[in-house]
């Protein structure tokens, strides 16, 4: 089974190592610290020395791999660049505490001339290595199968047909795919589950599907084209970004700063400080100080799922701040318990503190305090009491009459209810039945 942006299980493997020879390191060190408590005097150097090896290790094992062999050799290179600095810094901060043995503090120099030769070697494989920035395809498809589901919070996605899914990359990490195929988006509002039809393909980002290794004569079958095809077609949109467009990126061969949908990151070879949905976050090569990890060792993220389609202008969008939604001429906002639905130019607008519909023909506001129903023959007002009808000829009438005003807000509230499940099964608003009992109401009391 393979996962939309979940790491391969090697990669998990090599992340739990570093990440044991972190805390190894660590543990040599206050060992060191105490050694005069724990009678280790006579082995100062040995502990130094094993503890900066296991930095070593550690770091190289987060070598990134999956960009190509030149990438990965200047991954490799700057790796060990990375090393040298921290182990200088490390020898600077405890001779500073401590007296260091002269074996180990004799070495800055050597690690110094280390550090820039490597970090120079690691630039210029970098530079040499074909360019692959921004958000690119990968060369693996895989198979989505029918009725497969994900879901988040208050919404499930789920795709209505078996599909092709073309994992897509940043940076050399999934972060989403081109699904070949039509999904269902199923939203819990405020106002009752709302369920919403895409057509593919569509590029989504931060949504983890869950499929099987696809061969060629599915990918033919279901997305029209050999894989080869499908690579050399796909285009990635890069304006893809938090909604308003923004999108800030330096990309150099040694130097990486990123800003969109994906949060804040800056990284200078095995260094990357990150800032963004997932949280905070600063690592050094394989070494990570971050947020709560689960028994995986994933890093706990918020939900924050962008989809966009290939060729329409459909997209949703779900993360912490809401929820927001276009297709077929409609529209979804949510957040919190508001929300906004239109479905053509036919829709409502709901808050704990008023619910709003709206037609070509009418609007029609249900708050607390005041209700109002404004059509093309008249506008009626109820504040309090108080009831003001002024039909179209611009005359106005008012009427005190507690009776009146509830009556009409029995009728306004039931019939905003309609009207918003009118909406929310994608009809135009019935009216004629408001219109006929307003009227009715009217006369009632003259």
């Amino acid at each position: 089974m393979i996962e939309i942006g979940r790491g391969r299980r090697s990669s998990l493997v090599t992340h739990r190592l570093a990440s044991t020879f972190g805390s190894m390191a660590a543990i040599l060190l206050v060992i060191w610290l105490a050694r005069g408590l724990l009678s280790l005097s006579q082995y100062s150097a040995q502990i130094l020395e094993l503890s900066f090896g296991l930095v070593f290790l550690g770091l190289l094992l987060g070598t990134r791999t999956r960009l190509g062999p030149l990438r990965a050799v200047a991954s490799f290179l700057a790796r060990i660049a990375g090393s040298c600095v921290i182990v200088i810094v490390l020898i600077w901060f405890f001779e500073w505490v401590d007296a260091v043995p002269a074996v180990v503090s004799g070495q800055v120099t050597n690690l110094v001339i280390a550090a820039i030769a490597f970090g120079l070697l690691a630039f210029a494989f970098e530079a040499l290595a074909p360019a692959k920035r921004g958000v690119y395809p990968t060369g693996q498809a895989m198979m989505v199968p029918a009725g497969s589901e994900v879901a988040t919070g208050k919404t499930t996605v789920t795709v209505k047909t078996d599909s092709i899914a073309l994992p897509i990359a940043r940076r050399g990490r999934t972060v989403g795919a081109i699904l070949y195929g039509d999904i269902r988006a199923s939203f819990d509002t405020p106002m009752g589950p709302v369920t919403v039809p895409f057509a593919g393909p569509m590029t989504t980002f931060g949504m983890p599907f869950k499929g099987q290794k696809a061969d060629k004569d599915d990918v033919k079958r279901l997305a029209g084209d050999n894989l080869d095809q499908l690579i050399e077609k796909a285009r990635v949109e890069q304006a893809v970004t938090r909604g308003d467009g923004h999108r800030a990126t330096i990309d150099l061969p040694f130097i990486h700063i990123d800003e969109d949908w994906f949060g804040e990151s800056v990284e200078f070879g095995p260094l990357r400080v990150r800032s963004g949905p997932d949280g905070e976050s600063v690592r050094i090569g394989a070494f990570e100080l971050s947020s709560e990890e689960d028994k995986h060792g994933y890093h706990h993220r918020r939900a924050n799922w962008l989809a966009k389609g290939v060729q329409d202008a459909s997209y949703m969008r779900v993360s912490d701040d809401g929820t927001s939604a276009r297709w077929n001429g409609s529209s979804l906002w949510m957040s919190g318990d508001s929300m906004d639905l239109a479905t053509g130019s036919d829709g409502f607008r709901y808050t704990p503190a008023e619910v709003k519909t709206f037609s070509p023909l009418h609007t029609l506001n249900v708050g607390r305090e005041k209700m109002t129903l404004d059509t093309r023959k008249f506008t009626l007002n109820v504040t309090d009491d108080l009831v003001v009808f002024r039909p179209e000829n611009g005359s106005k009438r008012s009427m005190d009459s507690p009776e009146l005003a509830k009556d009409l807000r029995n009728v306004f509230s039931e019939e905003a209810k309609k009207h918003i499940q009118d909406v929310i099964k994608g009809l135009p608003i019935d009216l004629d039945e408001m219109l006929s009992s307003t009227e009715e109401v009217l006369a009632k009391y003259g």
